[in-house]
């Protein structure tokens, strides 16, 4: 099930798609999802055989499907946000231009750090270059959205905790990035002025069918910039799998619905993996096309 929120000619409202059209998941389920918030996640739970039963047998046919203006983030509700470091490649490749390997540390335990919610951005919508920076890049990303709560998840069960999955833009100020390392707190005003989703979720009992038999997602992904292929890779090389990085994050803490666990960026998902002299740090005018078959895209303009 894919599942998108946007703006149409009567308001905004929470759609899903089936067979390429958007449809009112408001009248399937007989409740404002609009106006949910923090129950968004459970409410769509409890009626998920009932829009299963409605998709499956024709129902939607009676419904006029909808036709998005724009978008709005996918999900009405974002608690915390964990962005972790979880693909080999991008850590090996990042920190070969520095001139440094993996650490020993990186293979003990998934890291990563919290990322801010204040800036959230929806995909096709414009993203302002800060004015603090003169080296914007992209990180392709996906996310795991959490929708059930829970403490010391097992990795066996953690994907009875995760409602869906949705293809993210961690954007980064790398000149200052450099700065903040340095002190050794990690990042803050590199990262926390933007963060983007993608057009819509998809929810996890949908993406187990991409699920490998080592427990990782099985997606081909791409980055488009300024319409050429930037890059492409696959989700499954991934080194740490979602069930490790749940089970991790809520060692001794609890998750709630609405947590968004990122992966850290795909290898080679980012301007600084492959040096600026291929195509320069992001400018004004720029277009990033993130994309996926199975989890669909999330464009981004630069201004």
């Amino acid at each position: 099930m894919k599942i998108a929120r946007a703006i149409t000619d009567d308001g905004p409202k929470t759609v899903i798609l089936y067979d390429s059209r958007y449809y009112d998941l408001s009248e399937i389920t007989g409740v404002d999802m609009e106006n949910t918030g923090a129950s968004f996640f459970y409410i769509i739970q409890k009626n998920m055989e009932k829009i299963r039963d409605f998709l499956s047998q024709g129902k939607h046919a009676s419904l006029q499907d909808i036709v998005p203006k724009s978008y709005l983030l996918p999900i009405p509700h974002v608690n915390q946000i964990r962005d972790f470091y979880a693909f080999e490649d991008h850590v090996r490749n990042a920190r070969a231009r520095r001139g440094l390997e993996v650490p020993a540390e990186w293979y003990e335990f998934p890291a990563y750090y919290y990322s801010g919610n204040s800036s959230l951005y929806p995909s096709d919508c414009n993203i302002a270059r800060p004015s603090f920076t003169k080296e914007l890049d992209f990180e392709l990303e996906i996310a795991a959205v959490i929708g059930k709560e829970g403490r010391n998840i097992t990795k066996g069960d953690a994907w009875e905790h995760i409602f869906g999955f949705v293809l993210m833009n961690d954007w980064s100020a790398r000149d200052q990035q450099r700065k903040e390392m340095a002190i050794g707190l990690g990042p803050s005003k590199s990262k926390d002025f933007a963060t983007s989703f993608g057009r819509y979720l998809v929810t996890a009992e949908e993406a187990a069918s991409m699920v490998d038999n080592n427990g990782k997602l099985n997606s081909e992904v791409w980055v488009n910039l300024n319409g050429i292929e930037f890059m492409k890779n696959n989700l499954s090389t991934m080194h740490w799998t979602f069930s490790d990085l749940i089970s991790w994050a809520s060692t001794d803490v609890t998750l709630r619905p609405g947590d968004i666990i990122m992966s850290g960026t795909v290898g080679n998902g980012c301007i600084l993996e492959h040096g600026p002299e291929k195509t320069g740090w992001l400018k004004p005018g720029d277009v990033v096309k993130f994309g996926s078959d199975f989890f669909g895209e999330l464009a981004s303009n630069i201004v």
